[in-house]
């Protein structure tokens, strides 16, 4: 009874601790797990001569009503730099999406709701081209799992695969460190253009994006939160 009374619950607060300390750690506090959900932290970055950049973490698949929260903040002078990898070659053999996660976890996909009609969009990622091959297989294996489900012959080709030993470290510059660069220098590119900048990019991409941003003389001026996705919805 004791087992089952005290020390069960209290492995279960243990880890939902350890959990909302592992997302702020990894986010930089751009993201955060709540007992009624996880949220996002937006962050307004100011320049001495006027400029403005906001960051906006975003999530592939979220509440409906988040992404339209966040459309609407958006000024209608701005220009928003929008992610989204294209792949102008065919490389990936699986279009990637979320439909499956989004449908199972009750929740909207960004590319579907995400819409703004304030601003002017501006596609700032880069295209698929850029990748390395080790990291566009692994893509392709990822996609397909993701895209029909795991069967036996899906099965077989995950058993399969044999990564190289730097794939991690390829990954991690393919995904986030080459795009990351490569929206700083539109970044660059576009501030004479606008005094506002607004960034809805992935939430691992903010932390550096951040950084960038301050080293040319970008400065945080504030924050506000947005709830991402809520464990429990009120009903009317």
């Amino acid at each position: 009874l004791a087992n089952f009374f005290v020390l069960l619950p209290a492995v279960i607060v243990y880890l939902c601790v350890c959990s909302a300390l592992a997302v702020d750690h990894f986010s930089e506090g751009f993201m955060a797990l709540r007992p009624g959900g996880f949220t996002v932290q937006v962050r307004k970055y100011v320049r001495d001569d006027g400029k403005v950049i906001e960051l906006f973490p975003m999530s592939h698949v979220a509440d409906e009503g988040f992404y339209d929260q966040v459309s609407q903040t958006f000024p209608t002078n701005s220009i928003i730099l929008m992610e989204g990898v294209t792949d102008e070659h065919n490389l990936l053999t699986n279009k990637i999406s979320y439909q499956r996660m989004a449908k199972s976890l009750g929740l909207a996909e960004q590319h579907e709701k995400f819409t703004p009609s304030r601003g002017v969009m501006v596609r700032a990622d880069v295209d698929v081209d850029q990748f390395s091959p080790a990291t566009i297989e692994l893509l392709n294996l990822v996609m397909l799992i993701h895209a029909q489900g795991v069967n036996p012959e899906n099965l077989q080709k995950l058993v399969q695969y044999s990564p190289t030993p730097q794939i991690e470290a390829q990954l991690f510059d393919d995904i986030l460190h080459k795009r990351n660069e490569h929206l700083l220098k539109e970044i660059q590119l576009h501030l004479p253009q606008t005094r506002n900048i607004m960034v809805p990019w992935g939430v691992a991409h903010m932390p550096g994006i951040a950084r960038g941003i301050e080293k040319v003389g970008f400065h945080l001026d504030d924050t506000e939160d947005y709830k991402v996705i809520r464990f429990f919805h009120s009903r009317k």
